[in-house]
């Protein structure tokens, strides 16, 4: 059996499910998810259980599957082992952000935490993911109708991210909103490359994008949708300019067509704590 915790938003847990069951389907073992995490209030940014919009092959770990494999997390002694290296022999924590292959060496049943964004985690059953990350989901008459645009022409989906970027909260300690400069950067990179493209901007904070930043007098603002319908319009559109966000990055990574732009930030976080060097997939051009 493998476990996987899963913590964050929509974007970290599709990444977290991702390499679970890249290890679950190498080693022909049961994936099954720790949730228990979703419940709780922290200085993170509240999340919720959120991949029950995809056609997803898991079920939730009961609390003796997850002590079994990882002891019991929640009590001090456990905290401060795993601290000095003392830890259940099946429990396996991400050692640092970027890539660590030896993650992939793990063959018998483990729990499993941390974020694992990186391609590197997955990639090897790259179709596996994109029939299970697909949305189960009937998106609404609305959602319908930007898809329909979104379908009638060249459309580049733009997301820009504030939200919990911009409060005092842990998240903004390490991510805050990119500036305008990149955001017209990458717009020029496109209108350089592409004829005639028409663009989507996805949003959490759609009012203030309108009032603060200039976009191309082509821009659909989506508003009136949901996250998971967000999530679905930006898999549908021909190129992305990304945020620093796994929100938009699943959303270009989820795009299969074979030679689609997708502009990612340089600098993903306000701190240099943490290695991105696998974050993005090659291909990917960096602004």
């Amino acid at each position: 059996m493998i476990i996987v915790k899963l913590s964050g938003g929509l974007g970290n847990q599709l990444f977290q499910y991702a390499f679970g069951r890249h290890l679950a389907t190498v080693n022909q073992k049961e994936l099954k998810l720790d949730t228990s995490a979703l419940t709780k209030t922290s200085d993170w940014t509240n999340r919720s259980y959120a991949l029950d919009a995809f056609n997803i092959r898991a079920q939730e770990a009961t609390p003796e599957e997850i002590k079994a494999l990882a002891g019991k997390p929640n009590r001090l002694l456990q905290r401060v082992g795993r601290k000095v290296g003392i830890t259940p022999i099946q429990y396996f924590q991400e050692p640092h952000f970027h890539f660590y292959s030896s993650a992939l060496s793990i063959k018998s049943s483990h729990y499993l935490e941390g974020y694992w964004q990186s391609e590197k985690y997955f990639e090897a059953i790259t179709p596996i993911l994109r029939e299970e990350f697909a949305f189960t989901i009937s998106p609404s008459t609305h959602a319908q109708t930007i898809k329909e645009k979104i379908s009638n022409g060249t459309s580049v989906s733009i997301h820009l991210r504030r939200g919990d970027y911009v409060k005092t909260s842990k998240a903004n300690r390490y991510l805050r909103p990119l500036t305008m400069d990149y955001y017209q950067k990458a717009i020029d990179y496109i209108n350089q490359r592409v004829k005639n493209p028409n663009f989507f901007l996805f949003s959490d904070d759609i009012k203030w994008a309108k009032s603060q930043v200039t976009f191309p007098p082509t821009t659909h603002f989506s508003t009136g949708t949901s996250a998971h319908e967000d999530l679905w319009l930006m898999t549908h559109c021909r190129h992305h300019i990304i945020a620093n966000s796994t929100f938009s990055w699943w959303g270009a990574w989820l795009n299969q067509q074979p030679d689609k732009i997708v502009i990612a930030p340089q600098k993903w976080f306000s701190t240099e704590r943490f290695d991105t060097k696998d974050l993005l997939p090659e291909p990917w051009i960096q602004l």
